[in-house]
């Protein structure tokens, strides 16, 4: 089972993720995020994955490259 919780406090937007961080909750992930970047101009993000069961690090990095590239923000992550 996958979970997120998002919180924005402090200028910095943080993503919990639990469970299973595969492809395409990862899609679904960046849905989210992309829609709040775009709505509320959000750059600091921290995403932790430490509650994480697994996680497909290609698909994880792939999706931390396409940030990058679209918004080039501060983006943290806590492994």
């Amino acid at each position: 089972m996958f979970k997120t919780e998002i919180e924005f406090s402090q200028n910095t937007l943080y993503v919990n993720l639990e469970g299973n961080v595969n492809r395409d909750n990862l899609i679904k992930l960046k849905g989210k995020i992309y829609y709040i970047i775009d709505e509320y101009n959000v750059f600091d993000i921290v995403i932790n994955v430490q509650n994480s069961e697994y996680v497909d690090t290609i698909a994880f990095y792939n999706f931390l490259d396409e940030y990058d590239i679209k918004y080039g923000g501060n983006l943290i992550v806590v492994e």
